[in-house]
């Protein structure tokens, strides 16, 4: 299913229009260019969602290397450091590499070390 929606705020984001119901003939059209025709839409359709996935996949990467950084830090202390090293190194690849179906490691579970201080 085309998300018109979705073309219009990504290639159209200085023209004035309405679209209800996310449908073409929904598609109200204010703008002193002319508007698309429902071809040209449905042509950017594969482009636009690629390029929103991908940036999905940028996004939660971002997110989730975010909510381990503590792992990495010097001072802390577990046995499995580089499983979180390796995790975040895919994580880091999918940032730099974004794919439209990532499949997301599972974030290692802390062995803590029980060294005194």
């Amino acid at each position: 299913m085309i998300n018109y929606s979705l073309i219009l705020s990504t290639n159209y984001t200085n023209k004035s229009y309405v679209l209800e119901n996310n449908i073409y003939e929904g598609l109200e059209w204010y703008d002193t260019d002319p508007k698309p025709t429902k071809e040209e839409l449905d042509n950017q359709w594969d482009l636009v969602n690629e390029n929103y996935k991908k940036n999905q996949c940028k996004t939660k990467s971002k997110q989730l290397i975010a909510n381990c950084d503590w792992s990495v830090l010097q001072d802390v202390k577990i046995e499995n450091k580089n499983e979180f090293i390796n995790y975040r190194e895919i994580l880091r690849n999918y940032i730099l590499n974004p794919v439209e179906n990532p499949v997301f490691p599972t974030e290692p579970t802390p062995i803590w070390t029980m060294t005194k201080i």
